[in-house]
């Protein structure tokens, strides 16, 4: 199918398949392009240079009475303007506003506390959601508290302090925004960066240093005036017709010729990618999500899907100087693949003096290190639990369930509840009726075991957290469940199935009724930026310090959200949220608006914010017109707008 750039797009980003309508899968889907940006400014192939983010260096590191480092980090949230596209600035929210966000690197039991301010608007820019934000360390074994539970949300002017332990392996980590039911266009607008945990046998084995490079792709569609579109296709899917790295367009990159390390990143909200080298050289796969292999394979194609990372080495000292290697996609089913979506980036083989300092310049490691995840057996398995992945009416859903539901039952209700360290086998199987769904499951690292009952492609025998269930497809996944006892999130990293519904949690070693000293949203609240918090009894001799400013306590004020807004005429409306307080006044309640783009707001009703900080209100058949939006006022000072689901 063809279809011109202005069939495509309308402005602020409805893109080809949203103006047709994708209630049904599709196999695939060509187009010339999405974006409504005049020719002139449509980047290029291959014009710009390979952007490397920048390395985060501390405020100020501390040594423990264990002997071990602390490093302060502090990042900001904020909105930012980018150089993407030909002559025109694009809006963005960028964590120290770059996108993507700057690069932490540690070494495996270095502990890190992050200061993540929020800084950003109260509202987005350009969709109108509030700016409430939660951050996932993706790959951390983190206490429940600093996982970036979807509802442990920070607002605007406050600040989460995030402690991450670094004990595992070393592996490629990134960091995203969570924020229930906004991760999506909080991701696809920037908030996304790589943190890289290193380890002894990894820097033994592995390029180190400049020959160690990120690369971070998504994809973008483009608004006439050069700021971001975004449509996902009746919750379906985002797909941009430009490729990111590192926030560039189709970059190039110039190599020496020897070997370099390649993290790949997918950020991409949706879109999965088949990657192959342009001539179809193979290219040695060293690492997976939880980190290295147990022994390296060479591939000749891979695919990869949103929130999956693999290492790979390419050895460019088999190429001529003045060879030009691409990085192309070949795709995958359910994908909509416009003119240039096949090409990814390019390599610029020079004649620069070859620098061999470092391991593997010349020489491919083969055997590379075990891992306590690839060493479980399926005999040790003390349980196999059986989960579909499905789309019920207009709602993507885990075995049945819904994030909403988890909400409504005061987060107590769970998938799945193993003991500490009990290992156990979870099968998923995709009933969705044609979806691919890269499904992430918090805390842990699982081997996976099967595929349709066949072995798991090469690249994936190592350890994983987000594996790609494609279509018709029932994958089998071996894990541990420790070392930390709580609740934990489960859910499509398709982050549009993840925001409309795809997302639930289990909880490891612990009754879901008894009180909870890690509790995701209580045990560690936000506070003003600024405010210096407690330390802990124990404390630190400081070895390096950064001066630290305080300012007075900001007012403490709610945190307002809503986590569901439906109505259905003639049917029903329903409306539920969180209110998250700073402080410690009770008997609150929100009042609901009608807030309906071109009439007078008109107050649909109240309800009590309970004990938990939770907040529902419904009624059938609901008003005799059509709501589309809708605001909550808390008493407590929050206030929260949301686009109305009408189907």
């Amino acid at each position: 199918m063809s279809v011109s750039r202005r069939q495509a797009l309308q402005i602020g980003g409805v893109g080809v398949i949203g103006a047709m309508g994708l209630a049904v899968p599709l196999s695939s889907v060509d187009a010339k392009s999405a974006s409504l940006l005049d020719p002139k400014n449509m980047p290029r192939l291959y014009q710009r240079t390979l952007p490397i983010p920048p390395v985060l260096a501390p405020k100020s590191t501390t040594i423990g009475a264990d002997g071990k480092k602390t490093h302060l980090y502090q990042i900001e949230q904020t909105a930012a303007m980018a150089n993407i596209v030909v002559g025109l600035s694009t809006p963005i929210l960028g964590y120290n506003g770059l996108f993507p966000g700057p690069t932490i690197k540690v070494n495996q039991g270095e502990r890190i506390t992050l200061e993540m301010d929020n800084v950003l608007p109260l509202f987005h820019p350009q969709w109108g959601y509030r700016l409430d934000t939660s951050t996932h360390l993706h790959g951390s074994a983190s206490l429940p508290q600093f996982d970036g539970y979807a509802n442990d949300l920070t607002g605007r002017g406050l600040c989460k302090d995030y402690e991450y332990p670094n004990f595992q392996p070393a592996r490629t980590l990134w960091y995203h925004d969570h924020a229930v039911h906004n991760t999506a266009q909080s991701v696809y607008s920037g908030l996304a960066g790589q943190y890289h945990l290193h380890d002894e046998v990894e820097r033994n084995l592995l390029p180190q240093g400049k020959f160690d490079v990120p690369l971070t792709i998504s994809d973008a569609m483009f608004a006439k005036n050069g700021s971001l579109g975004y449509n996902d296709n009746t919750h379906s899917g985002l797909w941009g017709d430009v490729i990111l790295v590192n926030g560039a367009p189709w970059p190039v990159m110039k190599v020496q010729r020897r070997i370099y390390r390649f993290r790949i990143l997918n950020a991409s909200i949706s879109r999965s990618y088949r990657f192959q080298l342009g001539a179809g050289d193979p290219v040695t796969m060293v690492g997976t999500d939880g980190g290295l292999m147990p022994a390296a394979q060479q591939v000749t194609s891979w695919r990869q899907a949103g929130a999956e990372r693999y290492e790979i080495l390419i050895d460019f000292s088999k190429y001529p100087v003045g060879k030009r290697v691409e990085l192309r996609n070949l795709s995958n089913k359910n994908n909509v693949d416009y003119d240039f979506t096949g090409r990814i980036m390019a390599f610029d083989v020079t004649g620069d003096p070859v620098d061999t300092s470092g391991p593997a310049a010349r020489v491919m490691p083969t055997l590379l290190t075990g891992s306590s995840t690839m060493s479980l057996t399926p005999s040790q398995s003390v349980k196999t639990r059986h989960m579909r992945l499905k789309r019920d009416l207009d709602t993507w859903t885990i075995d049945g369930m819904t994030w909403d539901e988890v909400v409504r039952s005061g987060y107590k209700k769970v998938l799945a509840d193993p003991d500490l360290n009990d290992i156990e086998i979870w099968e998923f199987e995709n009933s969705s009726g044609g979806w691919f769904h890269p499904l992430h499951i918090h805390l842990v690292d699982f081997q996976i075991l099967s595929r349709n009952g066949r072995a798991p492609f090469p690249y994936e025998r190592g350890p994983k957290d987000v594996v790609y269930v494609g279509e018709g497809e029932t994958v089998r996944l071996l894990m541990q469940f420790g070392p930390h006892r709580g609740r934990y999130m489960i859910h499509c990293h398709n982050l549009p199935h993840e925001d409309h519904d795809m997302m639930g949690q289990f909880s490891v070693g612990y009754d879901t009724n008894d009180p909870d000293p890690n509790d995701p949203i209580e045990a560690v609240k936000p506070h003003p930026i600024g405010q210096v918090t407690p330390v802990e009894p124990g404390g630190t001799e400081p070895t390096e310090t950064a001066p630290v400013t305080t300012t007075p306590p900001a007012p403490q004020v709610d945190v307002v959200t809503i986590t569901t807004a439906r109505h259905r005429l003639n049917k029903d409306i329903a409306f539920a949220g969180i209110s998250q307080y700073t402080g410690t006044a009770t008997g609150a309640s929100v009042v609901i608006w009608d807030v309906t783009p071109g009439r007078t707001a008109t107050r649909l009703g109240a309800t009590i914010i309970n004990s938990l900080g939770g907040w529902s209100w419904t009624t059938k058949p609901g008003p005799s017109r059509q709501v589309t939006m809708v605001r909550v006022d808390s008493s407590r000072g929050g206030t929260a707008t949301a686009n109305v689901r009408t189907d």
